[in-house]
């Protein structure tokens, strides 16, 4: 069969897309100087684009002459943009590609009122103990829980950490050791693991997915044995799992934190 040759277009949009997606690189205003060559304009073509796209209100000229930065008409289109997303559809996406690219059970999750809750999972090829349940889950015990420990605001996670704690470890509840561990885990390798030590040997993994605010929005997650997972950041899992992650986190507008 012969391949559909490429549709047309106006070439001229997508010229105004490179000079748009220039800008919003940058946090501050830009020379025309620097805006062009980023563009692949000469100065004297960037300009020309930058006077429609001013007059139509895509970018702003700024006080400080021949410098330029996104206009109101850009913040509406995004916002727009944003409100227009459904957060779990591209999280659900996500789960199936984690649980068929590593064959392990995959799982979203999301904070409600009454702590984390499973959404939406995929059974991996092994069954059993290792699949993930819908519904809420634990604080402790879970990679998911121990990203929402480290993320969430401390009044709304300590209650359920305590409430957990003497199932979990016995003791008295060291709530403030518990968060702190996690956030560093998770600044430190980008994601948080379980490894339990009995003969079960389960493993979880978890990673956060952020909205444009930077705001945790979900938890995607995957499970399995200390046979079957790897929780080295080099391991195929884990890249899938951080891939998956930072994908779901551009698609709600996010900046990832892991590099990707």
């Amino acid at each position: 069969m012969q391949e559909k040759k490429p549709r047309r277009g106006i070439q001229s949009v997508e010229v105004a897309f490179r000079i748009l997606n220039a800008l919003q690189k940058s946090q501050q205003a830009m020379a025309l100087k620097d805006i062009a060559p980023l563009a692949e304009l000469t100065t004297s073509a960037a300009n020309n684009y930058l006077v429609s796209l001013v007059r139509i209100g895509l970018a702003a000229a700024d006080e400080k002459p021949g410098f330029y930065r996104l206009g109101p008409a850009a913040l509406s289109l995004g916002v727009s943009a944003i409100q227009q997303i459904d957060g779990f559809e591209v999280v659900r996406r996500e789960v199936t590609i984690l649980r068929d690219t590593t064959r392990r059970s995959a799982a979203v999750t999301t904070w409600t009122d009454d702590g984390p809750i499973s959404l939406f999972k995929q059974d991996g090829d092994q069954r059993g103990a290792f699949e993930f349940r819908t519904g809420l889950i634990p604080m402790l015990t879970t990679a998911a829980g121990k990203i929402y420990a480290a993320r969430m605001p401390s009044n709304l996670t300590t209650p359920l950490i305590e409430q957990q704690w003497g199932a979990a470890f016995g003791g008295k509840p060291d709530v403030c050791k518990f968060r702190e561990d996690a956030s560093r885990e998770l600044k430190r390798k980008g994601f948080t693991a379980i490894v339990r030590s009995d003969l079960a040997g389960y493993v979880s993994l978890a990673a956060p997915v952020l909205d444009w605010n930077g705001d945790l929005r979900f938890t995607l997650s995957l499970a399995g044995t200390r046979a079957s997972m790897q929780t080295e950041p080099t391991s195929a899992q884990v890249k899938s799992l951080l891939a998956s992650a930072s994908r779901a986190t551009r698609a709600l507008g996010g900046k990832a934190e892991n590099g990707d």
